[in-house]
């Protein structure tokens, strides 16, 4: 267990598939993949040194390559995951200087489905929603009200 003041400083994924956490004592977290899954992508630490954040990759039948199901933040001692409406997450990152996270799903091909969420990683409370408005062609319409939140996410 870590104290609320842990700074993390670095990550890594040991030889036997495990996420480690560098804390700014030099104290190793090591945290073990879920049953099922196969690896880890896009470890980010947090600007604020406080949350480590990762997609969890799982098999798929459908394609050669596993598929991020999950997102896992590691934070104050607490792991939770998102899996917003059960998509893939392909993209993710930190805001609000590591107080939030926002993340993006969509289908494996196609980008239908496109679904993003803004939530708090304290809690994990949902702080914002959106997926665009899809015409008869099954394509986003080109006139859409994006949420602000949602154009920086996309700028990144």
């Amino acid at each position: 267990s870590c104290a609320a003041a842990d700074t993390y400083v670095r990550t890594s994924v040991d030889e036997r598939g495990q996420i480690r956490i560098l804390t700014s004592d030099a104290r190793a977290i090591v945290l073990q993949k879920e049953p099922e899954q196969v690896g880890f992508d896009n470890v980010a630490i947090s600007e604020d040194g406080r949350s480590v954040g990762w997609l969890a990759l799982y098999p798929n039948c459908c394609t050669s390559y596993p598929i991020p199901l999950k997102l896992m933040i590691y934070s104050d001692g607490d792991l939770r995951e998102f899996t917003g409406v059960g998509l893939p997450v392909w993209q993710w990152h930190f805001t609000a200087g590591g107080k939030q996270v926002a993340f993006e799903q969509e289908t494996v091909h196609g980008g239908l489905g496109i679904h993003y969420e803004l939530r708090e990683v304290a809690t994990g409370r949902l702080i914002a929603e959106y997926g665009p408005t899809i015409g008869p062609d099954n394509r986003p319409l080109a006139i859409q009200n994006v949420p602000k939140w949602v154009e920086e996410f996309n700028a990144k």
